[in-house]
């Protein structure tokens, strides 16, 4: 039976590189913990239809189009920013493996030093409609970092909490859209399901915050 859920991601605090702009779905995660049951092989390119991997959650169909009752992550409770820098530099040691004269300006043996803005919370919600039991199980068993540069040890998942609500905030919350959703004319252009990342399908979305009916 599908509830309305609430999940709630605990963090260690070292900080989540984390992209208002481009938030964490909650739907996307779970394709993610779940695809091993479903894929096999290479994933598709960029601009080759993907498939979709059936998901413990509630669909919604609006103008033709459909998705998973999943919403975005957000922070909750205190927040502040802080700035790291991820470096790699070229090896001299290892010199001896290379041939010509190694570029470190651009190319392969370029020196890097990225800044990484981070942003320092200890909890990140979503919400969802699905099956409680799975959507716990999947997640838990595979989410252990949350955000860009996981590599680096950056947005560490240290507990994972489902819980059953009231009201099902996974499409609004308080008149205003908590994920993307059709729009005729909306400005975010995207896949209304998982993997966003892909081309195909994409189609005009409401802005995640924006005051939807």
């Amino acid at each position: 039976m599908f509830r309305n859920l609430k999940i709630t991601f605990e963090l260690d605090g070292t900080g989540i590189y984390y992209d208002p702009c481009e938030p964490i779905m909650l739907d996307s995660l779970l394709a993610a913990a779940v695809s091993r049951w479903h894929v096999h092989g290479e994933p598709p390119a960029r601009d080759e239809e993907p498939l979709d991997i059936p998901l413990p959650l509630k669909k919604w169909h609006i103008d033709g189009e459909w998705g998973w009752h999943a919403s975005a992550l957000f922070p909750v409770g205190d927040t502040a920013e802080s700035l790291q820098y991820w470096r790699k530099r070229f090896r001299q040691n290892r010199v001896e493996l290379s041939s010509g004269s190694p570029n470190l300006t651009n190319g392969t043996y370029r020196d890097w030093n990225m800044p990484i803005p981070l942003l320092l919370v200890r909890k990140m919600v979503g919400y969802a409609v699905g099956d409680m039991g799975t959507v716990r199980r999947e997640l838990r068993r595979s989410i252990k970092y949350l955000g860009k540069k996981r590599a680096q040890g950056h947005g560490s998942v240290v507990g994972i909490d489902v819980e059953e609500i009231e009201a099902d905030l996974s499409i609004l919350s308080d008149g205003k859209a908590t994920r993307w959703m059709p729009k005729v004319d909306g400005s975010r252009l995207v896949r209304p399901r998982p993997p966003y990342w892909n081309i195909v399908g994409r189609k005009n979305h409401c802005e995640i915050g924006e005051v939807m009916t």
